[in-house]
């Protein structure tokens, strides 16, 4: 199998690995961007339900796997991997000596790469990326923000993150524990806060819920009514600047029963792609990859420029 060139530009074309719910539904985004002239999707089974939809929708679908990714790579500069944490390992084992000047974007929750969240606006993309998870995504920008304000007088901050069980798929509910160590791996790492916990929620109910996430910050002394509005107007701009690349996500402070504590909710609503609406979780790692996408291919366009 060739891919037929359409661009000499090697940032105009991309591979996706992985055709399960993140791998289709980033596909059905990339295309609507008009950023890549081809974008290449590969799985190894071809009976899977993924494929199946991608051949009935005639995407540039490929079942050769990891071998086919690697005879195309040389058209391709960024790799999106939309696996799972286990499979993430066995790719990057075969394709590590190959990929070394391509942007590799993992969008799975295992620990390979550099962690980025694209709220950050990282000039400086590594080639190496770790989109972290989810609740990575959504809750880092706040404790953030929550860090720098209240200094030591944050001593510790957690994340329950509760999806429907019905966005789950078979990759979401084999790396919980990934996606639990690495969330917490990478919110002290980017926020600097030392006490962290997350928990994944699976919520069974019918009709579907809308993820939410839940964040608790525990403070050492009360704080005043200008600290707290400081907060949220901060909250605010993270609303603001979010919905560029996530529309329908909305961060709001509530103050708790105990005045120690602080509780911010995150809702997500998806964009209804190729998941529900219901599974902004999914949603939430899609869009940041898009974005991401956007801000290499607009890095690239301002060297190019500048020559």
């Amino acid at each position: 199998m060739q891919l037929i060139i359409i661009s000499n530009n090697l940032m105009n074309n991309a591979i996706i690995i992985g055709t399960g719910k993140i791998g289709i539904d980033l596909y059905i985004k990339l295309k609507r961007t008009n950023i890549f002239d081809k974008i290449l999707i590969f799985n190894r089974n071809k009976y899977s339900e993924g494929a199946k939809y991608c051949i009935k929708k005639k995407f540039s679908y490929y079942d050769s796997g990891v071998d086919g990714v690697k005879k195309n790579l040389k058209y391709c500069n960024i790799i999106f991997d939309c696996t799972s944490a286990n499979s993430n390992i066995a790719i990057i084992k075969s394709l590590k000596k190959v990929i070394k000047k391509k942007f590799y974007i993992n969008l799975t929750p295992s620990n390979f790469g550099k962690y980025v969240v694209p709220y950050f606006n990282n000039n400086a993309i590594p080639n190496e990326v770790n989109l972290i998870t989810c609740g990575g995504q959504t809750s880092i920008p706040i404790i953030s923000i929550f860090k720098k304000i209240l200094k030591n007088n944050l001593i510790y901050s957690e994340l329950v993150s509760s999806i429907s069980s019905k966005s789950a798929g078979i990759a979401t509910r084999n790396n919980i524990n990934e996606y639990i160590v690495n969330t917490e791996s990478a919110i002290k790492q980017i926020t600097k806060i030392k006490k962290a916990k997350v928990i994944l929620n699976l919520n069974p109910s019918i009709p579907p819920v809308n993820m939410m996430n839940s964040l608790f910050f525990e403070l050492k002394k009360t704080i005043n009514s200008k600290t707290y509005n400081n907060l949220k107007n901060e909250l605010n701009k993270i609303n603001l600047y979010i919905k560029f690349y996530i529309p329908d996500y909305n961060a709001t402070l509530f103050k708790g029963f105990n005045k120690k504590i602080l509780r911010v909710t995150v809702r997500v609503i998806g964009q209804g792609d190729y998941l529900p609406t219901y599974a902004g979780n999914l949603d939430i790692i899609t869009s940041s990859a898009v974005y991401l996408s956007k801000q290499i291919n607009q890095n690239y366009l301002n060297v190019k420029n500048r020559k």
